[in-house]
């Protein structure tokens, strides 16, 4: 399930997260547009050709094959555009722009999963997303993500905690009582200094979440660059990827 990518790398999109045309924001490159002939469904190169050259004798015959499929032609045009987009990218164009824009990317990345792409073994499984190298940075990435919810859910605590004890300062006796009790002991700090104290560390750990937000679209990114670089890297400079939609 969900849209995959392949040709010199290959892997698939992040659900709601990731578009196919995710390589722009890497490098300023435009993508080509597939088609396919109508009927034999190959191929269509329709910069040279107006109909299937490899599979009719000529233009009349593809147009006879589609008219005994049913096959609607209001455009009469004997080919339909697939849902995939295409990328050609070179060593020479598109290598130091893609690094450039890596290197801004990383810095919106949570260091730890940065860690886990340097420990990366650099060898041609990085050309294949499934074969699980990538795996570990998922894992940090999900673990950091459950951090800050259960920090979120401690600090949503704390404050329903604090509303109550200022309420139990209005209205509770048990309050004047521990007052009474806290003026002949140094051993008790006010419950409100100690809730504030909590509610500043607390802050203090979620305003680094919220540093790098949108980890797991940027996490995504940086994994599909992290393939193009090894590819334009270590092969003959040239690489092609085929995106579904």
């Amino acid at each position: 399930m969900g849209r995959h990518y392949h040709g010199s790398i290959q892997g698939r999109f992040v659900f709601a997260v990731q578009d196919s045309d995710d390589i722009n924001n890497l490098v300023a490159i435009s993508p080509e547009m597939s088609y396919m002939w109508k009927v034999c469904l190959c191929t269509a190169n329709i910069e040279d050709d107006d109909y299937c050259t490899d599979c009719y004798a000529s233009k009349k015959e593809h147009e006879d094959a589609v008219i005994e499929d049913d096959i609607t032609d209001e455009e009469n045009c004997l080919y339909i555009e697939e849902q995939t987009m295409s990328y050609y990218l070179d060593k020479d164009s598109h290598y130091d722009e893609l690094k450039n824009n890596m290197d801004k990317l990383k810095l919106k990345i949570y260091p730890k999963i940065i860690d886990e792409f340097d420990k990366i073994e650099q060898n041609d499984n990085i050309l294949d997303a499934f074969t699980g190298v990538f795996d570990n940075t998922i894992t940090k990435l999900n673990e950091i993500e459950k951090e800050k919810k259960e920090i979120e859910k401690e600090k949503r605590e704390i404050e329903k905690e604090k509303k109550d004890n200022k309420l139990n300062k209005s209205t509770g006796i048990l309050y004047i009582y521990q007052q009474i009790f806290n003026a002949f002991t140094d051993m008790f700090v006010d419950k409100d200094d100690k809730l504030d104290t909590t509610l500043k560390e607390i802050e203090h750990d979620l305003s680094k979440h919220k540093t790098y937000n949108d980890n797991r679209a940027f996490v995504a990114r940086y994994t599909l660059g992290y393939q193009l670089e090894y590819c334009l890297r270590t092969t003959d400079g040239d690489c092609y990827i085929h995106c579904e939609c």
